[in-house]
């Protein structure tokens, strides 16, 4: 409160120096030297002011934020949420890499069963993108079930976090 209270007075007294040396045609030294003080003091107030809030060690303060960490993602194609499959039908999944080395590609089904996984395969990948090829092995099964992708989404220094996403489909026998 005590910083916007003096940055108003500062606004306030600038502009009072800026009328002085307007109606002095600026041949006021005074005037002038005292709208340059003015113009410095209210650049240092709200230096002073933005960087509060930063953070940082020692004389590297910054007021950015951190880069984010590495992404992995997925897409699948267009047509593949909820669509109808058959058994040995492919489905490409489009994987992005930027690190780590695995993806899960899971058919579960759709019901609380204690078989829920109708057929799964776990992928190498290399950094960059890459295009997986996931062949439908459902067996007699034909339902509302599950595509499932299983991967690492985030590596953050030591930690990283797992995404498993999911689109529905059906199998038809």
């Amino acid at each position: 409160m005590k910083r916007t209270i003096m940055l108003i007075g500062l606004g306030i007294a600038f502009v009072g120096a800026s009328l002085w040396v307007m109606l002095s045609g600026g041949r006021s030294a005074k005037a002038i030297r005292a709208k340059f003080r003015l113009g410095g003091a209210i650049l240092t107030l709200v230096s002073l002011t933005s960087l509060a809030s930063c953070e940082g060690k020692g004389p590297f303060v910054s007021c950015y934020d951190p880069a984010p960490p590495p992404t992995n993602y997925h897409r699948w194609n267009n047509d593949v949420a909820n669509s109808e499959l058959r058994n040995g039908d492919k489905v490409v999944l489009k994987y992005v890499c930027q690190f780590g080395n695995e993806v899960k590609v899971s058919l579960v089904t759709d019901d609380m069963s204690e078989d829920r996984v109708l057929c799964s395969q776990t992928y190498e990948v290399a950094k960059g993108e890459n295009q997986l090829e996931f062949t439908i092995e459902a067996g007699d099964y034909s339902g509302r079930a599950e595509l499932c992708v299983e991967y690492d989404k985030y590596q953050d220094g030591d930690e990283t976090t797992s995404l498993m996403g999911s689109i529905f489909v059906a199998i038809v026998y």
